[in-house]
């Protein structure tokens, strides 16, 4: 194999690819790109067999062939050659699988391994293809997927939930404490498709979408589900299991609705947090009257009281929550106002609007006496 790139256009490419890279493996193989020349294009692909990505490079292919290469050393390898994006790069293998890459009056030997043990992605139905642009599926993830479950003491609560339904995707998250819960009309009709795909594949696969409105195509399986957009196709293997019935957990019924600023709000709610630390349980306190909004948080640390106006249909209520999670609904809300709703101090409030979004958070329980 011989191949010609750009320094630019492979580093870009192996930058894709290296993100489904196993870190470390009893197969040596999965930590190793595969670069295959032989049908005519030079293609790229990291398979950790649970997450996988491939991507088109662009590149003249002298004499074609395939190899699979120790991917953590070829990526520092070409981010190390010279800083002109346009510097040219060549990398050739034998039949031993001996690999030689050039560049200037660099050159770098290192061993590979025979591209036929590479394992490849699997090959899905590609019939049915539902399109979103790539800007609406990026907003989506980085707005849900602050509320997927850290561990996995629950497999379903690491993913996140993607639901087709006619011309709408809707995307849902939930760690027990929160719900996250984005929705995105669709540019047609679609049959009813349903999925839990891995939150770690979703943080990558937002990383490498352009976030532009060019369209991005999902492909649902019983086991994968695929994202191909620019030249790129993005292979994850599905969560087991049916997901939890969310639409039991929400409710319409509310006995107080705020409207409020929503920079203002997120503004005190985040000076809160400072005397917050990771273990402290301690809640910031709304009390919510006529016109103000009321928030106070007494911790070990120090104190902060503040206000903000609002306008309010209900009745008064001293409630209290995690601040963090009020402030992570906040900041991935762009309206300037938001609707608040609750009920009563032991159950949840929802941020929402009916064509956007719906969060969810649960209160903490607190002695009203102490405040």
């Amino acid at each position: 194999m011989k191949l010609e790139f750009k320094k630019n256009d492979l580093n870009t490419a192996i930058s894709i690819v290296m993100k489904a890279v196993a870190v470390k493996s009893p197969m040596t193989v999965l930590e190793c790109i595969l670069i295959d020349a032989t049908d005519g294009k030079i293609t790229m692909t990291g398979n950790d067999m649970e997450f996988g990505i491939e991507t088109v490079c662009d590149g003249v292919i002298l004499e074609p062939g395939k190899i699979a290469l120790e991917a953590k050393l070829l990526s520092e390898i070409v981010r190390k050659l010279p800083e002109d994006r346009d510097t040219d790069v060549s990398l050739q293998s034998d039949d031993y699988n001996n690999a030689v890459i050039s560049c200037e009056n660099s050159v770098f030997k290192i061993m590979g391994i025979d591209g036929n043990e590479f394992s490849m992605l699997p090959q899905l139905d590609k019939s049915h293809p539902i399109a979103i642009s790539q800007i609406t599926l990026k907003n989506i993830i980085s707005k849900t997927i602050f509320s997927i479950s850290a561990n996995d003491v629950n497999k379903k609560m690491t993913g996140e939930y993607f639901e087709v339904d006619g011309g709408r995707l809707t995307v849902t998250s939930l760690d027990g404490h929160r719900i996250s819960i984005r929705y995105a009309e669709l540019n047609g009709n679609y049959q009813a498709q349903k999925a839990i795909v891995p939150g770690k594949s979703l943080s990558e696969l937002s990383k490498i979408l352009s976030g532009d409105m060019d369209d991005v195509l999902l492909y649902f399986s019983q086991n994968h589900m695929i994202f191909e957009f620019n030249n790129t196709i993005v292979l994850t293997r599905l969560i087991d299991g049916d997901y939890f019935q969310v639409s039991k957990m929400l409710s319409d019924d509310y006995e107080l609705k705020i409207l409020a600023d929503r920079r203002k709000l997120l503004e005190n709610i985040e000076r809160s947090t400072i005397f917050v630390r990771d273990n402290d349980k301690q809640p910031l306190i709304l009390n919510i009257t006529d016109e103000v909004l009321e928030m106070r948080i007494n911790t070990e640390i120090g104190r902060m009281d503040a206000k903000i106006p609002i306008r309010k249909t209900g009745k008064d209520l001293m409630i209290g929550f995690n601040p963090r999670f009020l402030v992570d609904a906040l900041k991935n809300i762009d309206d300037e106002e938001v609707s608040i709703y609750m009920s009563i101090p032991r159950s949840p409030c929802f941020i929402r609007n009916e064509n956007n979004y719906n969060y969810m958070i649960l209160p903490v329980n607190f002695n009203p006496n102490s405040v």
